[in-house]
């Protein structure tokens, strides 16, 4: 008995993948489950795919042949020379993200300066009109005796 992924199985269908996740969903096809880390792969079974849209095992078969010849005509410098080209491409890419981070860092950290010199200055501002308020507190504190004894 053998199984197809989901990519496979549209493939040789003709389908397309969300189409084989329908069959999947509405049970159509049978299937098994791989675990993952992510969660799970579809395998499904290659007969009840056959059943449920009538493919022969001939188409079966020269698709998976096509997408063995597809896979061997890749060649290993077209994979080296593609993989040098997006490594030097990532970092190029992570060198200008990289220089917008510092950039924009920077710029965080003079606005925390900058407001951090506001915040004191607002402090201070404060506690002088505290002491202010707390002189005229004590200028406006009641007079010691009696009101009717202010003409002594």
């Amino acid at each position: 008995m053998s199984y197809l992924t989901i990519n496979e199985a549209a493939q040789i269908s003709d389908k397309s993948i969300q189409t084989i996740r329908r069959m999947i969903k509405q049970k159509k096809v049978k299937i098994k489950q791989q675990r993952t880390p992510q969660g799970f792969n579809y395998m499904i079974e290659q007969e009840s795919l056959e059943k449920f849209l009538g493919v022969g095992e001939a188409k079966t078969a020269s698709a998976q042949e096509t997408t063995t010849n597809n896979n061997e005509k890749e060649s290993s410098a077209t994979r080296e020379h593609r993989s040098l080209d997006s490594n030097e491409e990532w970092k190029e890419n992570f060198k200008s993200e990289l220089s917008q981070f510092t950039q924009t860092i920077g710029k965080l950290v003079d606005q925390n300066a900058q407001d951090k010199s506001n915040f004191f200055g607002l402090i201070k501002t404060f506690q002088d009109r505290v002491i202010i308020l707390e002189d005229q507190i004590k200028l406006l504190k009641q007079p010691e005796g009696n009101w009717w004894q202010f003409w002594k």
